[in-house]
């Protein structure tokens, strides 16, 4: 099993049209074979203090069954073509792919 956690800063003014592109990509990914978890998340003001809240950043978790399972997702035309649309709203995105430890 492995998770990939993808952070995107939204370009100002444009978080509706990004999210309608989630919500339009999110059941499509979960239906795919070996994906486990899709979530789309915002920031929130928790107990931990630190970091300010970002309106404009959202965060992906992804959970996979295997890496050649995520390698398929990425090939697949609704990604790609979804994604396309996604990138000319955000400002900034970050992956990271990681695994359990125990």
């Amino acid at each position: 099993m492995l998770h990939v956690v993808v952070t995107m800063m939204v370009k100002e003014g444009r978080m509706e049209e990004f999210q309608g592109l989630c919500r339009e990509l999110r059941p499509k990914v979960l239906a795919e074979p070996g994906c486990l978890a899709y979530d789309y998340t915002r920031d929130l003001a928790g107990p931990f203090g630190g970091r300010g809240l970002e309106p404009n950043r959202v965060t992906l978790l992804e959970r996979w069954e295997s890496l050649e399972a995520l390698k398929v997702h990425l090939t697949a035309k609704h990604l790609k073509e979804t994604g396309a649309r996604m990138a000319e709203l955000r400002a900034s995105v970050e992956v990271r792919c990681t695994e359990p430890i125990f």
